[in-house]
């Protein structure tokens, strides 16, 4: 009986889990792209911070990177 319930339970679970799972059409994309979905929305702001980062930590550099899509 018990093994029946966590059958049940396990079951659900995985049917919850992939229920958030879904394909993303070309067309959909531009949504992903929009601004409120920046990790920083405001661009001035955050231009700012970059400019006094240094000054304050009293290093520079780091905040890019190359392209590459190896991560070298």
């Amino acid at each position: 009986m018990i093994r029946i319930v966590l059958l049940g339970i396990t079951a659900i679970c995985f049917i919850i889990g992939m229920s958030g799972c879904t394909p993303i059409m070309q067309w959909q994309r531009q949504y992903l792209g929009d601004p409120i979905m920046q990790f920083t929305p405001d661009p001035h702001e955050q231009q700012l911070k970059d400019h006094i980062y240094p000054r304050r930590e009293g290093s520079s550099g780091g905040t890019g990177s190359a392209g590459g899509g190896c991560g070298c």
